[in-house]
């Protein structure tokens, strides 16, 4: 909540709200903002209020917007208004009231309307430099670790109301941190905050607990030494603002897009869906090249080793499973950034060799981010990302983790323990733009997506030792069916990387991230590009994503075609199936139903019955044959012309609960070459029968609807 600073915070007793920058330093300009209370009369009060400033541009307009109906939902979960029971009206307090009111004006475009109108102005590109977030990085520090060299890390102010660095042991050995910076910087302890002027030199201990740094505006960098009993000569650590110090990067974070949007009287509905703007986070349509399609798991692994390394490990590689073969980097391209972003990065085979790979580029310099789910994320894991953090403070780490709204109902204070990041994605920038790659599917860092069993790790006790389990277990093994595209066109890649820096300078508070793109009316012909990116947190866009496929299935009139192995559709989506089938348009599922060995896998199993059940008479699903294999790839194709690949699931946790990506590609030249593919499913897949038995005791568990959500 420290995004706003409205009168609902004293309503609501928050009391819990985290410490920021503004706590610290008052007086600076991004914590001077007006109070969206009785005298924020106007959306440019409100507009200030937000982002700092007051220009009232539509890329402004539309991220208001959002902001609003966000923080809607926060004040009716405080107050126990709204859709939480009590009316709003009952509230005695006339601030409150007009903070509402103005809250509901704003936000009225997001719940009225699922696409976005196109305004008028240029297509092209555009920088947003609003002050609207709260920006929290992780610094790991671990003195049995760092080497001796000198290492930089670089924290970004871009967008932000207030900064925060988070100083965490990576190790258990105490480590002594001292130096000074050229502008005004408090430091955390203890619940204890002390400040030192510019220039000012101060030391403190690192031994347990998070101790945390509140740089001001004014500071750009701090020259830092950090020493131990293990390295008493200490190591030099600088520490940079880096929109000063990469303004190239800083531009790349701010970007935003204007595209230009066809007539729509000249579009049929498939296609009018698809260049729509929507609340949903999208580019503009891309030219991608011809991508290379990655059906087979070590083409799809290998993929993201080309990427790093400039050359495939070989058969042999795998064959003999030694993560820590010899690599040769003599291929490998300069990079300027990487961003890995994915559901997890296991300590196995698979993540040690993507490790090793990242730690060769960090050596060189490059910039570093990796995106993962805390809560999959196990002991070992942990340990070796932290390390490579500590090592290499270029690579910075985000361990999502969504936190519930104070005084939130029951099923969202249980949904902390599994919504999750989902986004899948590898990005690199080279300085040869022609060897930069974005790789995009259903893969994750796990040896589940590589080998049929898991791999004799014994050797390697910092490795996880694999055991089959029955998908109780937070140390899992399944094997994985999967698929991925790798793009290779310069402008595409760089604009893909673009897009996840929205993601990745998100709200620390609040898990929002701002959109990417804005409608502009075009000159009336369409624009170049056949494909659009996409990037969905249901839980702050008002569940764009499923408004977009549901529309998409209502545009569909011949034959859906579509790979999924969950298959638990919201109800929004199941009527816009019931409705495809009353016009006679042929839908086809291949999937997995029995899904022993995922997590939850049981209860999992026991909603693709369900679905069966409900839709096998009229819809031809499929099971993908291999008795132990987990069908995991997700595409949807529709009327032989449009084809998606992404990270969704057809499931209530994609649409509602978990950060989701993919492609859309409107060419029926693309979907020819994904036909085979397709096809090669169903020779590998027989027919579901229709008479499932659902255990009684499931039938009953997913009767209630809050429960049947949390899947």
């Amino acid at each position: 909540m420290a995004l706003f600073g409205l009168a609902l915070v004293i309503l609501a007793g928050c009391a819990d709200r985290s410490v920021d920058s503004c706590d610290v330093f008052p007086g600076e300009s991004a914590c001077a903002r007006p109070s969206l209370s009785a005298t924020a009369s106007s959306a440019k009060v409100a507009a200030a209020q937000f982002f700092g400033d007051a220009d009232g541009n539509d890329y402004e307009r539309r991220f208001l917007a959002l902001l609003a109906h966000h923080q809607l939902g926060a004040m009716d979960r405080a107050n126990g208004t709204g859709p939480f029971g009590h009316d709003r009206h009952d509230i005695a307090n006339s601030d409150f009231q007009a903070t509402y009111r103005t809250l509901e004006r704003l936000a009225k475009p997001v719940v009225a309307t699922g696409q976005v109108s196109p305004s008028n102005g240029r297509k092209g590109e555009g920088r947003f430099d609003g002050r609207w977030r709260v920006s929290r990085q992780t610094l790991y520090i671990d003195a049995a670790a760092r080497p001796s060299g000198a290492k930089t890390f670089s924290f970004s102010g871009v967008q932000a109301r207030s900064v925060e660095i988070v100083l965490r042991q990576a190790g258990r050995e105490p480590v002594d941190i001292g130096g000074a910076c050229d502008g005004m910087l408090a430091v955390r302890q203890a619940g204890n905050t002390r400040s030192f002027p510019a220039g000012t030199g101060f030391r403190i201990r690192l031994a347990s607990g998070d101790t945390s740094l509140f740089p001001s505006e004014a500071l750009n960098r701090c020259d830092l030494d950090i020493s131990s009993s293990l390295a008493p000569a200490g190591a030099p650590l600088t520490i940079l603002r880096e929109e000063v110090a990469d303004p190239a990067l800083a531009a790349l974070d701010s970007r935003y897009e204007r595209c230009p949007v066809p007539d729509p009287a000249g579009l049929d509905a498939l296609e009018r869906a698809f260049y729509a703007s929507r609340w949903l986070s999208q580019t503009c349509t891309l030219t991608p090249g011809k991508p290379r399609l990655l059906r087979k798991s070590r083409d799809g692994f290998n993929a993201k080793v080309e990427a790093l390394l400039g050359a495939p490990l070989p058969d042999s590689a795998f064959d003999k499973g030694d993560p820590e073969l010899p690599l040769d980097f003599s291929h490998a391209p300069k990079l300027k950034l990487i961003y890995l972003s994915s559901l997890e990065f296991k300590a196995d085979f698979s993540g040690r060799i993507i490790e090793r790979l990242i730690r060769h580029h960090a050596a060189q310099g490059a910039k570093v981010r990796i995106m993962v789910t805390d809560v999959l994320e196990r002991d070992k894991d942990d340990a070796m990302l932290h390390r490579l953090a500590a090592e290499f403070p270029n690579v910075e780490l985000q361990e999502y983790r969504w936190r519930a709204d104070h005084g939130a109902p029951i099923d969202e204070q249980l949904s902390q323990l599994h919504k999750t990041h989902h986004v899948k994605m590898l990005a690199t920038l080279a300085e040869d733009p022609r060897r930069s790659r974005a790789i995009i599917g259903g893969r994750n860092i796990h040896d589940g997506f590589l080998f049929h069993k898991p791999v004799d790790l014994s050797r390697y006790p910092d490795l996880q030792q694999y055991g089959k389990t029955d998908g109780l277990s937070l140390n899992y093994y399944s094997n994985w069916s999967d698929f991925d595209i790798e793009i290779s066109d310069r402008t595409t890649v760089e604009t893909l990387a673009a897009h996840l820096s929205t993601l990745w300078l998100r709200d620390a508070d609040t898990n929002i991230s701002r959109p990417f793109s804005i409608p502009v009316r075009s000159d009336g012909r369409r624009p170049p590009g056949t494909a659009r990116h996409f990037i969905s947190v249901p839980y702050a866009d008002g569940h764009a994503l499923e408004s977009y496929f549901v529309e998409l299935i209502d545009t569909a009139q011949n034959h859906i075609e579509i790979v999924n192995p969950y298959l638990n559709l919201t109800p929004s989506l199941a009527q816009a199936f019931d409705r495809a089938l009353a016009r006679g348009v042929k839908i086809d599922i291949i999937g997995r139903i029995d899904l022993k060995g995922d997590i939850g896998g049981k209860f999992l199993t026991a909603l693709n019955k369900l679905f069966v059940e409900k839709y096998g008479d009229r819809i031809d699903i499929r099971e993908f044959k291999a008795p132990d294999v987990v069908l995991h790839s997700k595409i949807m194709m529709i009327d032989h012309r449009l084809v998606t690949i992404a990270s969704v699931n057809l499931n209530n946790r994609s649409f509602f609960h978990d950060s989701e990506n993919g492609m859309m590609v409107l060419d029926p030249a693309f979907y020819a070459r994904m036909k085979p593919i397709y096809d090669d499913y169903v020779a590998h897949s027989n027919r579901v029968a229709t008479n499932v038995m659902v255990p009684w005791a499931y039938r009953l568990l997913f009767s209630q609807g809050w429960v049947k959500e949390a899947f």
